[in-house]
């Protein structure tokens, strides 16, 4: 009866601690290593803990910040938010806490990642004869999986696509198609490489669509930006003027959503015509839903007011939000 009971007891307590163990955020946790060519032993770690998380810190801004936000960051000690040190034969594994972290970067206006992303990668490889070269896919394959940690996103087969496709046009052209159901939506771009090995050629343009696609994940603070205060504006709305202030763009950030029932076809070709504009620095698709699509628009500068003549000219009306813009068809006549 006695082991009946323990056993029981013991499975009650797995059941309360694996949950916790699941919630921990993997990225919050940073091994640093004794580091030879600067004299920093692990003796030195273990009896310095404190330059050990500041040592960490900038290793989790990677991580969790969007990467044209890092830049922004106030300097501030690791200490601040540390959880626990733990000491190690390989050095000093640093936890940060989570909450202090996302509240410190939210009070400094700071746009972060508040979840790791999760994507099944698939890369594909052709060469200009139409031949694949399942190699090379391999190897970049295993370059995805190895900066997982060190990116802050997370592989897994259950989880939403994110394809990508090189095809050699011709012996320097490479083009890139990007699609699947990550927030990062679908493009496409050609580049010139180099002749040589083409894995080597290609880890900084992953890199480069990994990021991209990571911090198409960003969250936006409230208080992103500090309140501007633009002239008035004139915007129809199903037929009749209203006059309306404009909200703030916040750090070049907007959302957009567009209310309208389009076939993929005519999505795509929108993206592509709206992210051929020099103003707009990036465009991702966040959120498709019976009214449409949201998008979030990162912007070259805090102008926003071109965009309203941008839809006049396709047959749309942009109505402000706190948020950013919706977009309209414009009501028959």
């Amino acid at each position: 009866m006695y082991r009946l009971i323990s056993g029981a007891c013991f499975a009650a307590l797995l059941l309360l601690v694996q949950p916790a163990l699941a919630a921990t955020d993997a990225r919050m946790q940073i091994l640093v290593a004794p580091d030879e060519a600067q004299g920093i032993t692990l003796d030195f770690l273990r009896s310095n803990i404190a330059q050990a998380a500041d040592m960490a810190l900038p290793r989790l801004w990677a991580r969790i910040v969007p990467k044209q936000a890092q830049r922004d960051i106030p300097t501030v000690k690791g200490l601040r938010f540390l959880q626990r040190a733990t000491p190690g034969d390989a050095g000093i594994m640093i936890i940060f806490q989570p909450r202090r972290v996302f509240s410190w970067l939210k009070d400094h206006h700071i746009p972060y990642i508040a979840e790791a992303p999760a994507w099944n990668v698939t890369i594909n490889l052709q060469n200009a004869a139409g031949r694949s070269m399942p190699e090379s896919a391999a190897r970049l394959h295993d370059m995805v999986q190895g900066e997982s940690a060190q990116l802050g996103y997370v592989v897994n087969s259950a989880a939403p696509a994110l394809v990508l496709d090189w095809r050699w046009l011709d012996s320097s052209q490479v083009s890139l198609s990007v699609r699947g159901g990550t927030r990062l939506g679908e493009y496409a771009e050609t580049r010139r490489l180099a002749s040589g090995d083409p894995v080597l050629q290609l880890r900084p343009w992953l890199e480069e669509v990994l990021l991209k696609a990571r911090d198409a994940y960003v969250e936006q603070t409230e208080t992103a930006a500090p309140a501007v205060t633009l002239p008035q504006q004139h915007v129809e709305t199903g037929g009749e003027v209203v006059a309306s202030a404009r909200s703030p763009v916040a750090e070049g950030y907007l959302l957009l959503k567009v209310e309208r029932h389009a076939s993929l076809p005519e999505q795509i070709l929108f993206e592509q015509d709206l992210r051929q504009n020099p103003r707009i620095l990036d465009l991702s698709l966040r959120q498709v839903n019976r009214d449409g699509q949201q998008y979030r628009l990162h912007l070259k500068g805090a102008d926003d007011l071109w965009l309203r003549d941008w839809f006049a000219h396709r047959g749309m009306t942009l109505t402000p939000t706190i948020e950013g813009w919706v977009a309209r068809e414009m009501p028959a006549r």
